[in-house]
């Protein structure tokens, strides 16, 4: 994490008088907001309002799937030879529930080069053995080099997610709960 880093946010949970996190943190959120704004060109109107306006601060991941799409052919199809894929076949896709309940927000990244779960973290803020990642904390999306974008997510416990690719697909849709209307 560039801008939100985990000294950052830990320096919010340990407020005093004479700390300048306020100071630090929209410092932090100005050169994020307008280093996104450079990304916008790179990005469709759906990712760019997750990455710029999604309420998923507190939020829940509810699955992460990754695949590797370098395999020949399909399981259903006869076996293949194996060949040399060099154009990032490995895919993401997660989900993500936003801070009050109501959205979920569908991230798919495609041609991946860089994949990292840091989980449990070495560096855990609030983290017990056996426990999950906790609330999605601060996430960011950042130029990575060579065509490639970064998304990075730390969560509560400190768990960090990483994410390298060259094109992403957002899509939100309403939670649905059987037989609860929201």
């Amino acid at each position: 994490m560039k801008y939100f880093t985990k000294k950052l946010w830990e320096s919010a949970q340990n407020l005093d008088p004479i700390s300048d996190y306020a100071n630090r943190w929209q410092r932090a959120l100005d050169e994020y907001t307008e280093q996104l704004n450079r990304l916008r060109p790179r990005l469709d109107n759906d990712a760019f309002a997750f990455f710029s306006e999604a309420d998923v601060h507190d939020g829940e991941l509810l699955d992460l799937i990754i695949a590797d799409g370098s395999r020949p052919a399909a399981l259903s199809e006869p076996v293949r030879q194996w060949r040399h894929i060099t154009n990032h076949p490995v895919t993401v896709n997660l989900a993500v529930l936003d801070s009050r309940d109501k959205l979920v927000w569908r991230v798919s990244y495609q041609c991946l080069r860089r994949v990292l779960v840091d989980f449990p973290t070495e560096i855990p803020f609030s983290y017990t053995d056996g426990e999950g990642f906790g609330d999605w904390g601060y996430h960011e999306l950042t130029d990575a080099g060579a065509g490639f974008l970064r998304h990075e997510v730390l969560f509560a416990s400190g768990a960090i997610l990483l994410f390298e690719f060259t094109s992403v697909t957002v899509s939100c849709v309403p939670r649905s709960v059987p037989g609860v209307g929201l």
